[in-house]
């Protein structure tokens, strides 16, 4: 099957391309992750990320995009993997500092959201995103924020509604594309 065609049944075509490709991805991403648990993981939301392809029509060399999903993924992955490692060391840090007395599920809810604000603002400017940490984590005013970025006040203020546009954007995505 080299592509699909418009008068077939899209999950009958990710059906088919899973029964021909899925032990070749498998084994093509064991061998570049070593780790077989994670390797299916991965196989298994390439696949469910196919399922959520409105174009499907277009694939016409199924295993470079297969490849090319499960490539994206390995990257949110690692991206993630640094996010929480890096999140987790900070809050250990403060724990130790401060003795704080904080279950499990506030920090996978804090790991949550920082990891949709991380994807939410990555096609901003850095400056945007600094001045969205500073206004909305670290309590800085627009003015303080403005200094802290040598920007004026009103450029500050599109920075914001920039960022908050955005990760308006990424939650209707969220919301449209359903539980993951």
């Amino acid at each position: 099957m080299d592509h699909f065609l418009p008068s077939q049944n899209p999950h009958q075509f990710v059906h088919e391309l899973y029964l021909e490709h899925h032990d070749w991805l498998q084994q093509w991403l064991h061998y570049r992750i070593s780790y077989p648990f994670n390797a299916a993981d991965i196989v298994q939301d390439t696949f469910c990320k196919l399922l959520q392809n409105k174009n499907l029509f277009l694939v016409q060399q199924p295993r470079a995009y297969l490849v090319n999903i499960a490539k994206h993924l390995l990257i949110d992955q690692q991206r993630r993997y640094h996010l929480e490692k890096n999140y987790l060391a900070q809050f250990t840090q403060q724990l130790d500092e401060h003795a704080l007395n904080i279950d499990s599920n506030q920090v996978e809810e804090a790991v949550h959201i920082l990891d949709f604000l991380t994807v939410a603002l990555q096609s901003t400017h850095a400056l945007a995103r600094k001045a969205f940490l500073l206004y909305y984590f670290e309590g800085y005013s627009q003015s303080e924020v403005a200094q802290a970025i040598s920007k004026s006040l009103r450029s500050t203020q599109l920075y914001l509604a920039e960022c908050l546009n955005l990760c308006f954007v990424a939650r209707q995505q969220l919301l449209e594309s359903g539980p993951e």
